[in-house]
């Protein structure tokens, strides 16, 4: 095999490796793109040709402006493989929020989604002096007279190269790549301010695809794997450069709409994902299992304590009797057979990482034989710096650092970390690079954590995030939220208290979920706004909140709550693009709320 000094000696070797097996599938419109891997080098290699005659050159930023899709992958290799570096941005983002990126990156063209995403860049072209060309993936005929704008297409054709004279000078590019080379800017989604833009060279990234290599034993070449984070998340981008490196055939999903049936069609091996996705799923099982007869709840309900038995016994290293492996296997007939079913049936272990997963979740869905293991890692060190294995994991851990890097808790709690993977600096920005990386080279997370006796990690909270209560409480606002979302019909939560007697918590509800009491109590209005409100519905949910409470301390409990008309979402800017709760601006937009919660007369409730 060829030398790989860079991740885009790495795709070549791949490409050459795997040739005719299949490199990637997406559904479009009923019928199934794919690609092997020789024709994926050679869709790169074309777009390659294509930017070199257009104009781009090593060094060069280029950015992608897209949601999850095929042809997001081949731009970005076609990029790294020309020299030039490739600058992510979310499609969620607002016009100015993209000129910010596109302005402070230096790009110079930008691979675009569709008209839509053109229009948006369109809008605030006079702050986009520097941007040249704007490369539709769909729609370019509705712009075909706008000089701006070119279609993907037209950019393979405008080189002369033939076919092998464009494989040649691919791999002329891949040989000049220098491990220092800046490889990607991905500017972090955060929660106030102008994101700032990290630098991750080839170095950095060969680094995290080692990491993940020597965590990940057990995924052999021609796994199959559902890729549908956003690409612009470095989770998403960990992902796709990962599933080439190891081989794996990458079924795309475009739309989190169609990962269902995705799942059901495609039966993947291996899945990715943020713990949004897994908590929203235990709340569609338990919603349906809520509207099943008596009989049904009462076998779900037993089938869930009998596997969480099961999971728990084998956590502490003890026996399973052969009584309880009776009743598991029954228990697996009746229950979790399903649940493996809606994944597809064939998922050998799941990646979780982005936010913390609650307890009883993991344990839920690994009694049902579908392994979940934490990760934990950062823009900032290039995706994974710390994984749980298939062999050797703990439940609510994020697991132990990729081997060759550290990590230490600080005096504080706080979560430092050093290695290969860890970025050299921020974009153009010497003194948030000073902030974040001390003089020994130690970059401070920001998360509050402890290590065990073993070498397992422990995330409690974010730094910054942590509500110090008026009788001088410190207190973890994501733990607390995990176990409330565990109430049944509960979507999301953001605590509130800091400097306050006692906390407080909106709420919001899962549409399907409230649907299907509505359906079991004989209430018609879909209406989930008029559900609940329904002093029936109401009593069932102070149930469900009173239960979680009583598995925090007593200093941790909500005291009051009130439920929201609609979810935290993307699109109402209260969630972060890979489904993180935007806690400031919750908190002030819901200001007056939350305070309300403070009435004289709920005063007394102390701890």
């Amino acid at each position: 095999m060829d030398a790989e000094n860079n991740i885009v000696q790495m795709f070549r070797n791949r490409s050459k490796t795997y040739g005719k097996r299949i490199r990637w599938r997406e559904q479009r419109n009923g019928a199934w793109q794919k690609a092997t891997w020789e024709e994926n080098q050679a869709i790169v290699n074309s777009l390659i040709a294509g930017l070199d005659a257009l104009g781009a050159r090593r060094g060069d930023v280029i950015a992608i402006l897209s949601n999850t899709r095929w042809e997001w992958m081949a731009a970005d290799w076609a990029i790294l493989g020309l020299g030039a570096a490739t600058v992510t941005v979310y499609p969620s983002n607002t016009p100015a929020t993209s000129a910010y990126i596109l302005g402070n990156s230096h790009a110079r063209y930008v691979f675009a989604e569709n008209a839509a995403q053109f229009e948006k860049l369109a809008s605030v072209r006079e702050q986009l002096p520097g941007v040249e060309k704007i490369i539709l993936f769909e729609g370019a005929e509705t712009l075909a007279d706008n000089p701006w704008m070119l279609s993907l297409d037209a950019l393979r054709a405008l080189s002369s190269r033939s076919a092998a004279e464009a494989d040649a000078f691919a791999a002329e590019r891949a040989a000049a790549l220098s491990p220092d080379d800046l490889a990607t800017l991905v500017y972090t989604s955060g929660t106030t301010g102008q994101p700032k833009g990290v630098e991750l060279l080839h170095s950095t990234l060969t680094a995290q695809l080692n990491g993940v290599r020597s965590m990940m034993e057990t995924i052999k070449p021609g796994m199959v794997d559902v890729l549908f984070l956003p690409l612009a998340h470095v989770f998403g981008r960990e992902e796709h450069l990962s599933g080439h490196d190891r081989g794996l055939e990458t079924v795309v999903v475009s739309s989190f709409d169609d990962l269902a049936p995705a799942l059901r069609e495609s039966h993947p091996d291996l899945l990715f994902s943020v713990p949004r996705v897994y908590e929203k799923a235990y709340a569609a099982i338990q919603a349906r299992a809520a509207a099943g007869s008596h009989t049904q709840r009462r076998i779900f309900n037993w089938a869930v304590r009998t596997g969480r038995d099961v999971v728990q016994r084998r956590g502490k290293g003890k026996s399973v009797p052969l009584g309880l492996r009776a009743r598991y296997r029954l228990a697996d007939r009746l229950v979790f057979r399903k649940v493996r079913a809606a994944l597809g049936g064939n998922v050998k272990f799941s990646i979780t990482s982005a936010a913390p997963l609650d307890l009883s979740i993991l344990e839920f869905f690994n009694a049902a034989g579908v392994l979940l293991l934490e990760g934990w890692g950062m823009t900032e060190t290039s995706g994974g710096f710390t994984l749980n294995t298939v062999k050797d994991y703990r439940f609510g851990s994020i697991g132990r650092p990729f081997p060759g890097h550290q990590l230490r808790i600080a005096g504080d709690g706080e979560i430092l970390v050093k290695g290969p993977c860890v970025t050299r600096s921020y974009h153009e920005n010497p003194e948030a690079t000073a902030e974040a990386i001390d003089g020994e080279g130690w970059l401070h997370t920001g998360d509050v954590g402890e290590i065990d006796a073993d070498g397992y990690v422990y995330i409690r909270d974010r730094k910054k995030d942590l509500i110090i209560t008026a009788s001088g409480k410190n207190i973890a606002p994501q733990s607390v939220e995990n176990t409330l979302k565990t109430a049944p019909c509960v979507s999301q939560v953001a605590v509130y208290g800091d400097r306050k007697p006692y906390l407080v918590a909106l709420i919001t509800l899962d549409s399907a979920a409230v649907k299907a009491w509505a359906k079991e109590h004989g209430i018609a209005n879909d209406d989930v706004t008029e559900v609940y409100t329904d002093p029936r519905f109401r009593t069932y949910l102070d149930a469900g909140i009173a239960r979680a409470n009583k598995q925090l301390a007593s200093y941790e409990t909500v005291k009051y709550y009130e439920v929201l008309p609609e979810d935290f979402t993307v699109e109402n800017d209260l969630l972060t693009p890979t489904l993180k709760i935007r806690r400031r601006r919750i908190y002030a937009r819901y200001h007056d709320l939350y305070e309300s919660l403070y009435q004289p007369t709920k005063a007394e409730a102390a701890y």
